[in-house]
C-alpha cells in the first residue's frame, strides 16, 4: 500500500507541481467554495465589502502585534520589486519608523533588473539590502530535499531563509497576496477568453490546467515507466471541487490556486526551512484575518478584466504609502530564465546524474521518453521539457536519499 501511495504522489507532482493528497501541516485554513458562496448570495452581507482601507489596518494591526509580542528590534523582509512584499515592507516602516530592517532578494541572472528594483525599494525605506546570488540552484539539491522530504527541484528558498537567520530570528514574507487577491494575471486573462458560459465543471478544469501549461509537457502519459498508471481523469478529479459550483469562474480559479501551489508547494515549504533554521517566519496576508476580508471582496474588485491589472486593493495600499510606486510594475516573483540555466549547466548536471538513474533503472520514469526529450529541448529550448528534466532530476536525488539511501545530505550536484 505505501509503495502504491507513493507513486500516485509521484504521478501528481509531476504533473501538477504538487501533491494535493499529501498531508497539509501548515496553519493556513481552508476556504471552502460554501464560504465564497454564502458572501455573494449576500447572507452576510451585514459587515459588507472591506475597502482597502479595512485591509491596510488589519496587516498593520497583524504587523504590530508580531513584533511586539517577539520584542526584537532587527527584522528581515523576503523583497521582489513585486506588489506584495512592497506592502509588507511599507506597512511595517509606518508601524515602526525606526526598526532596523534587513531586506533579501534572490538573483540568478546577472545584472538582474528585478534586483536593482529592489535595492531602490529598500532604500526608499530607509532598509538594509542584501542580494543572494545563486549560481547553480541544483548544487545543494541533496540537502535541500533532505528537509523539504519531496521531490521538487526549485526549493531555493532556502538561501534567503539563511541569509535572513544570520540576521534576525524573524522574517516577513508578501506570500499569499497572489491568490486572496488576484495576481496571477498572466493566466486569467487566457482563462477567461477561453471558457463558454454553457462549460461543465470538466472544461473548466481543463481549461485551468491549460492556463497552467508549464507544469505538464504534452505527451505527459508517455513520461512514465511500468510502475505508475498515469491517467488524466484522475487529475481533474482532483480539482473538481473547485469548479463543480456556483461560484464566478474567475473565484474558481482563486480558489483552485489558494489549494493548489500555495498549500501544498510555497508554503510548507518555507515552513520546513523555518523550523530547520528556528526562524519565526510571518506572512501577514495569510493571516485568518486577512483571509476573512479577502472572501468578502468579489472578484470583479480584485481584478481588471479590461486592463489587465490584478490585486487591485493591494496596488491601492501601496500606493497610499509609497509616493513613487507605479502600477505597471508587473513583478512575477523570484525566478530565473530556465532555457539560458539549462545551457549554462543545467543540462550537463541533469545528464550526469541521470546516465544510470534509478528512476529508469526501477520502471518509474520511461528513459526513451527522457532521451527523446532531451532532442526536444535541444532543437526547439521548450522551457516546459527543460522544467520537466529539472523535476526528474530531483525525483532522483529524493529517490536515492529516501528509497535506495545510496547518497546523503551532504552530496553535492
Amino acid at each position: 500500500m505505501f509503495i502504491k501511495q507513493l507513486l500516485v504522489n509521484i504521478s501528481n507532482l509531476l504533473t501538477l507541481r504538487y501533491d494535493p493528497t499529501s498531508v497539509s501541516t501548515n496553519e493556513i485554513r481552508n476556504i471552502t467554495y460554501k464560504e465564497i458562496s454564502n458572501w455573494r448570495r449576500g447572507q452576510q452581507h451585514a459587515n459588507g465589502i472591506p475597502s482597502n482601507k479595512d485591509i491596510e489596518n488589519a496587516i498593520r494591526r497583524l504587523i504590530r502585534m508580531r513584533i511586539e509580542e517577539y520584542q526584537i528590534n532587527r527584522i528581515t523582509v523576503a523583497l521582489s520589486s513585486g506588489i506584495d512584499s512592497n506592502v509588507i515592507l511599507s506597512l511595517i516602516r509606518k508601524e515602526f519608523p525606526t526598526i532596523n530592517i534587513e531586506c533579501l532578494t534572490v538573483r540568478f541572472d546577472d545584472g538582474s533588473v528585478e534586483s536593482i528594483d529592489a535595492r531602490e525599494l529598500a532604500e526608499n525605506q530607509n532598509a538594509g539590502f542584501h542580494e543572494i546570488h545563486i549560481d547553480n540552484p541544483l548544487r545543494d539539491l541533496p540537502l535541500l530535499l533532505s528537509i523539504i522530504k519531496e521531490p521538487r527541484w526549485n526549493v531555493y528558498q532556502y538561501y534567503f531563509i539563511e541569509k535572513a537567520k544570520a540576521i534576525s530570528n524573524t522574517l516577513f514574507t508578501g506570500d499569499g497576496g497572489d491568490e486572496l487577491f488576484a495576481g496571477y494575471i498572466f493566466r486569467y486573462k487566457k482563462f477567461l477568453e477561453s471558457i463558454k458560459s454553457n462549460y461543465s465543471w470538466l472544461d473548466r478544469v481543463q481549461t485551468y490546467l491549460q492556463c497552467h501549461e508549464r507544469d505538464w509537457v504534452p505527451d505527459q502519459e508517455a513520461m512514465f515507466g511500468e510502475k505508475i498508471e498515469f491517467n488524466w481523469s484522475c487529475i481533474y478529479l482532483k480539482l473538481k471541487k473547485y469548479f463543480d459550483n456556483d461560484l464566478d469562474p474567475l473565484e474558481q480559479v482563486l480558489l483552485a490556486d489558494y489549494h493548489g501551489k500555495l498549500m501544498y508547494d510555497f508554503i510548507p515549504t518555507n515552513e520546513k526551512y523555518f523550523k530547520h533554521f528556528n526562524i519565526n517566519g510571518i506572512a501577514p496576508l495569510l493571516s485568518n484575518e486577512i483571509i476573512d476580508l479577502s472572501i468578502r471582496i468579489p472578484v470583479s474588485l480584485k481584478y481588471d478584466f479590461t486592463h489587465n491589472i490584478g490585486k487591485i486593493q493591494l496596488h491601492e495600499i501601496v500606493k497610499r504609502n509609497i509616493s513613487s510606486y507605479s502600477v505597471e510594475n508587473k513583478k512575477m516573483g523570484f525566478g530565473m530564465d530556465l532555457v539560458k540555466f539549462w545551457f549554462r549547466i543545467g543540462k550537463e548536471i541533469v545528464t550526469s546524474n541521470l546516465e544510470k538513474g534509478r528512476i529508469f533503472e526501477d520502471k518509474i520514469i520511461n528513459k526513451e521518453w527522457y532521451t527523446n526529450s532531451l532532442i526536444k529541448i535541444s532543437q526547439s529550448k521548450d522551457p516546459r521539457y527543460i522544467s520537466k528534466m529539472l523535476q526528474l532530476l530531483s525525483l532522483e536525488i529524493w529517490y536515492k536519499l529516501f528509497i535506495t539511501h545510496e547518497i546523503n545530505s551532504t552530496s553535492s550536484l
